[in-house]
């Protein structure tokens, strides 16, 4: 992709928060804005050049521009809202990951990282950003995460590899590989104390089976239990984030005070853990 123009990223950067703003705000209230923001950008405008009534177009031109943006993000703000209700109703499991698109993937996978607080650029991998997807910005750290949408193929070393090389190359503290399938034994052993986490299919499901909970919890919804095709039983020896052996461990605050749960011997660097299935 080519340098964008001055314009060009001014545009898209009013659009991003418009949209932002239409997400949490009433999708509709799009159209008073609309309507309020053109009559005060052209009449202030044209207040401003009373004796020059061609440049007045130009501020004909500002005053559409901008409640045609407010428009169209009022009409993705709907959009956001609609494909959170229906992914809301969604029972989360392996037909539900394996329907999703590489898109789609990294789509969920921005969503999820956004409600943990950290900021999301989202880059497109797979051409000259180094097959970087995502890159997470928070408390001053770096983390660079490459997704595979693969249904059958597991992730063997040198994607890996080349993702290490990658986070070095950019300077990044940290970097995340995240498959909707396995990984092979010479890509867990590769990691091995490297600053980055691998995320099989069923740590998948677990990001997002917890983000969908808390939204569920922001919009009083109860989400589904799932039914349908579950995951493999989890392997106590591996946690679901990096991969590093678990300990069994027992919960002494809160609600599950006195409940036994598998911890990642990593702890507190790694907090991956799994239900404790006697």
């Amino acid at each position: 992709m080519g340098r964008r123009s001055r314009d060009e990223s001014i545009l898209e950067m009013l659009m991003e928060i418009l949209e932002f703003i239409f997400r949490n705000a009433p999708p509709w209230s799009s159209i008073p804005v609309a309507v309020v923001g053109f009559c005060v950008i052209f009449f202030t405008w044209a207040a401003a050049v009373p004796k020059f009534p061609v440049l007045q177009i130009f501020g004909l031109v500002f005053a559409t521009t901008f409640a045609a943006l407010c428009l169209i993000a009022g009409w993705k703000g709907a959009e956001f809202r609609r494909r959170q209700q229906t992914f809301l109703r969604t029972e989360i499991d392996l037909t539900w990951v394996n329907g999703l698109s590489w898109q789609g993937f990294e789509r969920q996978l921005a969503e999820v990282y956004r409600q943990q607080g950290y900021v999301v650029e989202e880059t497109g991998g797979g051409g000259a950003d180094g097959g970087i997807d995502l890159k997470l910005f928070k408390d001053g750290r770096v983390t660079v995460v490459q997704c595979k949408h693969w249904k059958t193929w597991k992730v063997n070393v040198k994607p890996i590899r080349e993702l290490y090389g990658v986070m070095m190359a950019e300077k990044a503290d940290a970097a995340i590989f995240i498959t909707s399938h396995e990984y092979t034994s010479d890509a867990l052993k590769f990691v091995g104390d490297k600053p980055m986490e691998l995320i099989d299919q069923r740590g998948f499901l677990d990001l997002v089976r917890c983000f969908q909970k808390e939204l569920g919890h922001h919009y009083g919804v109860e989400v589904p239990v799932t039914t349908g095709q579950p995951p493999a039983k989890p392997d106590p020896q591996n946690c679901p984030l990096c991969q590093s052996p678990m300990k069994l461990r027992t919960a002494r605050k809160g609600k599950s005070a006195g409940s036994q749960f598998w911890g990642c011997s990593r702890f507190p660097a790694c907090h991956g853990t799994r239900d404790y299935l006697p």
